[in-house]
């Protein structure tokens, strides 16, 4: 066999597929393990490093070391990148902090270990976690200029990203006086507020804002199909820790773009009535509050559809468009039967989630799914006399609620005839049969919303192969409750046509 120096020479003076070979080559090479030159361990690093392939990193990592210990210039920083990219690859902290890497346009630092001593990154040749710090911040920024200067570029398989224009203050201010803190100049959006702290805008940005000047801090994202966006904005200070103030009780504004859904109307005053009651419930071991919406005139037997809801607690803003829908006669008249969620829990956790979703607490699923189905509707149809006919029967939810919805639906298929499930975080189980003995499934869900739209997104798929009985509406929207709220009376129409 060819000594290992001659191929570690001729690698690297060969390019493309011969280099590639030789890489092979070297990988199998029974001196590699018992190499002791620092140069030659020097060259196999390099090589190796340069491969791309994780499977070279525990020898790129020894080799460097070697070579590093021998007085190899440059070896220091092989052997600390190798190091922290297999912390990373096995789910732990990067030790020397040299991991960079790029998300929703800028470069971010995976954590790193902090018992790392900046003496120690400087024995490999490796800069202060400061110095780090300063070159990532300098990438961001050189990055997000870049992009501004490219309309529509985005990185592979995401739906916004950061860009920079550098935008001047008194064109902020200018902008600010015409249309707030938030607007959009072609596919890029900018939000901007008047304070000295870094905001950012959760759920849906959850980036950071830089200072522009004479104490403006700004926001700049090129979103997809931001002319169909509407997006509910709170801009949310992040102290020096990085930690945001959630004091804020209302949002600071939405942004709708030019060829979004039209706003819907909203009744402050219902037309219709509303009431909260608390229904016994031997199933969850006490009462359950909830929040009932009857359409204006709505007497016991009428046949309307029944709408069983997930957390009540959050239903008032549905209730005020679907008034105004019905009003307007472009949704039918409906009653909304809407259980709360359960609290959060110290100690228990999220109870909301146990109680919608199975594979948290079992027998709190169960109980609540007895108490949905059977007891929710048992006191509806005795004390409002809503029709017990399953074509009139509907059950929403939106984001776990929507979990809850598909595995009500599922599970339940003879009991409701229209199942509404917005913005689902759960995927389908694709063992799972889906007939038209099920009802017709109501999707909905955001482009910018992540793990939820993807996991609707999915179930569409899914559906798509199983039956016709489903519709999916796909919106430019975050995890938002404009979008669930404007969209269900669209969806009852759908269900049950006005005309």
């Amino acid at each position: 066999m060819e000594e290992l120096d001659n191929v570690l020479e001729r690698a690297l003076n060969a390019s493309g597929n011969e280099r590639f070979d030789l890489l092979d080559e070297i990988r199998q090479h029974p001196a590699l393990e018992s190499l002791s030159s620092p140069e030659s361990a020097g060259a196999a690093a390099v090589l190796l490093a340069n491969s791309g392939d994780p499977s070279d990193l525990p020898n790129v990592a020894r080799l460097s070391l070697l070579a590093h210990e021998g007085g190899i210039d440059g070896a220091g920083r092989i052997h600390a990148e190798a190091s922290d990219k297999i912390a990373l690859y096995t789910g732990r902290p990067q030790l020397y902090g040299t991991v960079m890497l790029e998300q929703n346009g800028e470069i971010v630092q995976p954590p790193v270990n902090p018992r790392v001593t900046d003496e120690e990154r400087q024995a490999l040749g490796v800069p202060s976690l400061a110095e780090l710090h300063e070159r990532m911040e300098q990438a961001t920024i050189d990055l997000a200029r870049e992009r501004a200067s490219k309309p529509g570029e985005l990185p592979d398989g995401q739906r916004f990203c950061r860009v920079w224009t550098a935008p001047e203050p008194a064109e902020l201010r200018a902008r600010m006086e015409i249309d707030g803190a938030a607007w959009a100049d072609g596919d890029v959006l900018t939000l901007v507020k008047e304070t000295p702290m870094p905001f950012s805008v959760p759920p849906t940005f959850q980036l950071m804002s830089w200072p522009a000047g004479e104490g403006l801090q700004v926001l700049q994202l090129r979103v997809e199909r931001l002319d169909e966006a509407v997006i509910t904005y709170t801009l949310q200070s992040v102290d020096g820790g990085g930690q945001m103030n959630f004091s804020r009780g209302s949002h600071d504004g939405r942004f709708r773009g030019s060829s979004s859904p039209p706003e819907l109307p909203s009744n402050d005053e219902l037309v219709g009535t509303s009431f909260d009651h608390a229904v016994e419930s031997a199933a969850l071991g006490e009462p359950r509050r909830v929040t009932v919406y009857r359409a204006a005139g709505h007497q016991a037997g009428d046949a309307i559809p029944v709408i069983y809801a997930t957390d009540g607690n959050m239903i008032s803003p549905y209730l005020r468009r679907l008034d105004a829908a019905i009003e307007a006669g472009t949704c039918p008249p409906v009653v909304i039967v809407a259980a709360h969620s359960a609290s959060f829990d110290p100690i228990m956790g999220n109870l909301r989630a146990a109680e919608y979703l199975p594979g948290f607490d079992q027998q709190r699923f169960v109980n609540h799914e007895r108490f949905f189905v059977d007891e929710l509707a048992a006191w509806a149809e005795a004390t409002l006399g809503v029709s017990t006919d399953p074509v009139l029967r509907g059950v929403f939810g939106c984001s776990d609620g929507g979990g809850h919805t598909l595995m009500v639906a599922r599970s339940h298929p003879a009991r409701f005839g229209h199942a509404f499930a917005y913005s689902t975080g759960m995927p389908p189980d694709l063992r799972e049969a889906w007939s038209d003995a099920h009802p017709f499934i109501h999707l909905c869900a955001g482009t910018l919303e992540g793990a939820f739209f993807q996991a609707t997104e999915a179930w569409a798929g899914f559906l798509m192969t199983q039956t016709d009985r489903y519709h999916f509406t796909e919106r430019v929207a975050g995890h938002d409750l404009i979008q669930w709220a404007e969209e269900l009376p669209r969806a009852l129409n759908r269900a049950w046509p006005t005309a």
